[in-house]
Order: structure tokens, then sequence, then C-alpha cells
């Protein structure tokens, strides 16, 4: 069977296509699981999170521990305590996988890891010490 030049890159440029809209479909599955999950964090610790909506910050290629290729991306939120200020917040996704959620603001940063929930008085909101891990409220 023989393949002429034209259809060669007929079937290049389907498939460039396809993986095109793979790829958007997957970033708008991956910010509506980051924008579900910060709004989820924000109404448990009492905030408001400003505009409903994140943005993403970057985009790169990593291995999970496991050993596939996955997308890392960083989007970045704001929110509030009392309506009247304005704080930024970033959230990290590996592919499907939330990593982590930081809360910036004066009193210090929380940060939520995904990697195991800790004791239950272990948890402070504002802590400027310590990382602290809540598996739950990122899952």
């Amino acid at each position: 069977m023989y393949v002429d030049l034209s259809s060669l890159l007929a079937l290049v440029a389907l498939i460039a296509i396809a993986l095109g809209i793979w790829f958007w479909n997957d970033s708008l599955q991956a910010r509506e699981r980051m924008t579900a999950t910060c709004a989820r964090i924000c109404v448990e610790m009492h905030l408001q999170f400003l505009d409903e909506t994140v943005a993403l910050a970057w985009l790169r290629l990593t291995r999970t521990a496991t050993g596939w290729l996955a997308w890392r991306r960083m989007y970045v939120f704001e929110f509030s305590e009392s309506g009247s200020d304005r704080w930024k917040g970033r959230a990290l996704l590996t592919g499907r996988r939330v990593e982590s959620v930081q809360l910036d603001n004066p009193e210090g940063v929380t940060i939520l890891n995904g990697a195991s929930p800790p004791p239950a008085e272990a948890y402070t909101r504002h802590n400027t010490d310590r990382e602290t891990e809540d598996h739950d409220r990122l899952h």
C-alpha cells in the first residue's frame, strides 16, 4: 500500500488536532478540580473565595512517584478574611492529585499538603513556624 505525502500530512494534522482537544479538555478538568478544592478549603476555613476562580500560573511536565509523566500545574487565586482585604493563594496539582494549597496573609502562611493528615490538635489556621499537612481538605 502506498501513502502519499498529502495523506501523511493529513494524518499528522488529525493527530495534532486530537491531542490539542485532549489537552484542552484535560486543562479544563484540572481547573475545575482546583476551583472546587480552593472553594471548599475557603469555606472550611471561613474565608471568602474571591472571583470564584483560579488562574494558571505555570505548567510543566514532571514525573510522578511511580515514574509516569504528568502535567504539574500551579494555580493562583485570591481570598479574603473580612471582605475588605484581598490575599493571594497558590495551589499545586500534579496529574489529578492536589499536592498542596498555600494561603498567604499578614498573620502567616498556611500550607495544606496532600501527604498525610495531622492529628486534629496540630492544625492551626495561621502557622508561620511549620507546614500544616491536611490530606482530607485537599482531596
